[in-house]
C-alpha cells in the first residue's frame, strides 16, 4: 500500500506543478472591441507581465480603425493610457502608429510600470497630450 500512496502523492505534485505553470503560461492576450466613435474597430492587446520588475510590456494592434480626423475633424492621433485604478491619474504610454491605407494602428514594445491596470486608447488632437480626452476608442483591464 505504501507504493500506491507514494504514486498518488507524486501524481498530485505533478498535477499541482502543471496547474501552476498553466497560470504563468506567457503573455496575456485581450481582444477589445471599439467603442464610442469607432464601434467597428477591433484590437489585440498582448501584455507580458514581469512581476519581478513590476513592469508590463505591451503590444497593441488595432484594425478597422477609421482615420482620427474622420472621427473628429480636429483629431490627429490615437493615444494609449494606463492607470492602476480609478483613483489614480492616467499615465501616457504612447501613441498608436496609424496607417491610413490599412486603417490599422500599432504600438510595439511599450513599457508600463504596473502589473495590473486599466488601459484605454483615446482619440486626441496630437500625439502628446497631457491627459486623455473623453473620446475612448478601446478600453481593457489588464490583470492576471
Amino acid at each position: 500500500m505504501r507504493g500506491h500512496e507514494s504514486k498518488v502523492l507524486r501524481l498530485a505534485v505533478v498535477a499541482f506543478a502543471c496547474a501552476m505553470m498553466a497560470g504563468c503560461g506567457g503573455p496575456l492576450r485581450y481582444t477589445p472591441q471599439g467603442i464610442g466613435k469607432a464601434p467597428g474597430a477591433d484590437a489585440v492587446v498582448v501584455a507580458d507581465v514581469n512581476f519581478d520588475a513590476a513592469m508590463t510590456r505591451l503590444d497593441i494592434n488595432a484594425k478597422n480603425l477609421p482615420p482620427p480626423d474622420r472621427l473628429d475633424a480636429s483629431s490627429t492621433a490615437f493615444v494609449v493610457w494606463a492607470r492602476p485604478d480609478s483613483d489614480s491619474p492616467w499615465q501616457r504610454v504612447g501613441a498608436l502608429n496609424y496607417d491610413v491605407e490599412d486603417r490599422t494602428g500599432k504600438l510595439k514594445d511599450a513599457s508600463v510600470p504596473l502589473t495590473r491596470f486599466e488601459l484605454v486608447v483615446t482619440l486626441e488632437k496630437n500625439t502628446n497630450p497631457e491627459s486623455p480626452s473623453s473620446e475612448i476608442i478601446f478600453k481593457q483591464d489588464v490583470e492576471y
